[in-house]
């Protein structure tokens, strides 16, 4: 959770983050809203899986038994994917 309320600190897409354990929702921000499967390809694109949970939520879901250090790997992957998202969009 921590990770993913930094990322959205740099980028502000969420309106909210939420979830137990390890199931986790990063909804989006009205700005985004409807874009969720472009996130989800973005994060593909950058060999990190996620999931659609609808138009405006994406679903992070690892292992329950995933090391920290894969834990750190997927976050930098997700805010690359983002970063790249976004500058494509701003284009």
């Amino acid at each position: 959770m921590a990770g993913l309320r930094r990322i959205n600190r740099q980028f502000g897409i969420f309106r909210e983050v939420r979830g137990k354990g390890l199931l986790l929702g990063c909804e989006l921000t009205e700005t985004w809203r409807g874009r969720s499967r472009d996130f989800i390809k973005a994060a593909l694109d950058q060999g990190l899986l996620a999931l659609v949970a609808g138009p405006d939520v994406i679903r992070l879901a690892p292992s329950l038994i995933i090391p920290d250090g894969l834990i750190e790997d997927g976050l930098q992957r997700f805010e690359q994917a983002i970063a790249h998202l976004l500058s494509q969009t701003a284009q």
